[in-house]
């Protein structure tokens, strides 16, 4: 009997939750894509919840990533229950010099400044204490402050080189990626050019011989974009690649292009509803002649873009559509539809999914004849289709504890 006694006491205290526990901290709904580990080691004055319902305060946080490698984060605080009607919105910028942690201690920080306002007119506010610490200002460093010089004018330069190998007693393939960017990025201005070299060798021992098979992709990308007032902006493309996967020798695309957002270019992070048109010119020379029995042409094409980006406090949306052709022949044209959606239904109940579906008639660099065997297995030649598509979708239900700050990470 005693032990019957002592099992149903400890099943209760497992199970039933403390009344106390959830009463004596402010409780904090947080959505990011960021750190939580370390955001519930520092912020341990608080419940972080799982239900956005039963938290006083709700923290949404956006990513946005820079072309200079930076991010800005924009953090939105909603009050609820007792806090209801109290909001604060704010961005917060990391540069690409800072480690994964540093960046993380950063936003932290950030957000426990936030978080102090709400807690300043509640009972919760004794659970903290706000330090500040003044830094020793002499003469020079006060010039200093006063004018930031930007020697580098707003432009920024990467460049990365990888190689891989994967080597097997029947097969090995080699890999060697090469790349440089530049970047200037100013309210006005959106400056990028790229130059890229990709190549590939794989080899397949068979039947006591050996096929190999190469692939070799080098393309540049430019592009200079002009804003122009909240909702307009415009620009100009250009590229150049040679691709043995697309049977291109020489592929030139000159193309200008304007963009209307629907909303205002300030509440990108949040929503957006953009058009975009483009009229090129497309120069190509071809490695073999293709199926229009080309060697080399030169074409008109025009595109038009339609997307819609929604992030918020339930989730995010996209959906977009991609219609283009070639001016010569309306029949040569790509339709593309893409959706994309991560939605909370309801409290810890999140759904996903996504997909495409392409309908292809424009592939006017395909070569003559059949591709051999061996780059249909390796996957070195482009195919003739009409279509593409892919679904994908899931979902998570997480339930239990809504309290539990514990930070264990053993084994």
């Amino acid at each position: 009997m005693k032990v019957v006694l002592i099992y149903t006491t400890l099943v209760l205290a497992l199970l039933l939750p403390s009344a106390s526990y959830g009463q004596k901290r402010l409780n904090l709904f947080t959505e990011c894509d960021c750190n939580k580990t370390l955001l519930k080691q520092e912020l341990n004055y608080v419940n972080h919840t799982i239900d956005p319902v039963s938290a006083q305060v709700n923290l949404f946080i956006v990513t946005n990533y820079l072309s200079n490698g930076g991010r800005v984060y924009d953090l939105q605080f909603k009050g609820q229950q007792e806090l209801a009607g109290n909001s604060l919105n704010f961005k917060v910028s990391t540069t690409a010099v800072m480690t994964g942690l540093e960046r993380d201690e950063y936003l932290n920080k950030r957000i426990e400044l936030g978080l102090a306002g709400f807690l300043a007119g509640t009972d919760y506010a004794d659970l903290v204490d706000l330090t500040a610490e003044v830094p020793e200002v002499n003469e020079q460093t006060a010039d200093d402050d006063d004018e930031v010089v930007d020697n580098w004018n707003n432009w920024i330069f990467e460049t990365r080189a990888s190689f891989s190998a994967d080597v097997e007693s029947q097969r090995s393939r080699n890999d060697l990626r090469l790349g440089f960017e530049a970047d200037r990025t100013t309210p006005d201005w959106r400056l990028r050019f790229s130059p890229n070299f990709y190549y590939r060798i794989e080899k397949i021992n068979k039947d006591g011989g050996q096929l190999t098979s190469i692939r070799r992709d080098q393309w540049y990308e430019a592009k200079a974009i002009k804003s122009i007032g909240n909702h307009w902006s415009v620009g100009l493309f250009n590229s150049m690649n040679s691709s043995t996967y697309q049977n291109i020798d020489l592929g030139i695309r000159l193309s200008p292009a304007i963009e209307y957002n629907i909303f205002d270019y300030n509440q990108v992070p949040f929503k957006e509803f953009t058009i975009a048109y483009r009229l090129g010119w497309v120069r190509n020379v071809y490695t073999e002649e293709t199926i229009f029995l080309k060697e080399e042409e030169s074409l008109a094409r025009q595109s038009l873009d339609v997307n819609l980006r929604l992030r918020q406090r339930w989730g995010s949306v996209f959906a977009g559509i991609s219609a283009g052709n070639y001016m010569n022949d309306f029949k040569k044209n790509r339709l593309s539809l893409d959706a994309r959606a991560d939605v909370r239904l309801i409290k810890g109940l999140s759904f996903n999914v996504g997909g495409s579906y392409n309908i292809i008639n424009d592939q006017i660099s395909l070569a003559k004849g059949e591709a051999s065997i061996e780059d249909i297995l390796l996957g070195q030649a482009q195919l003739a289709t009409n279509y593409s598509a892919d679904i994908r979708f899931g979902f998570s239900y997480t339930f239990g504890s809504l309290y539990n700050n514990v930070i264990n990470t053993r084994l």
